[in-house]
């Protein structure tokens, strides 16, 4: 067992009609919702065909974190992100 945690990601994204944040097995541990509120849906794929991971409307403030496991994507992370600005933090 290592004592160093695996590097996480981010992205800081403005309203997108989706943007692929990473191909590939992925981890999806949180976001902020900073500037703009709206709507923000996170998808396990490369496109909006994937399985939905999350989604939610969100105002500006809002923090969603899903503890040190995150939350697994095994074919990639795509983001659609709706009147909003959000950091997302990712593996």
């Amino acid at each position: 067992m290592s004592a160093i945690s695996p590097k996480i990601g981010y992205l800081n994204q403005g309203a997108t009609t989706g943007v692929l944040v990473k191909g590939g097995p992925a981890g999806f541990f949180g976001l902020v919702c900073t500037l703009v509120g709206g709507a923000v849906t996170v998808y396990d794929g490369t496109s909006t065909g994937g399985t939905i991971l999350f989604t939610k409307t969100l105002a500006v403030g809002d923090i969603i974190t899903f503890g040190e496991w995150g939350l697994a994507a095994k074919n990639g992370l795509f983001i659609v992100v709706t009147g909003a600005t959000v950091n997302v933090a990712f593996t």
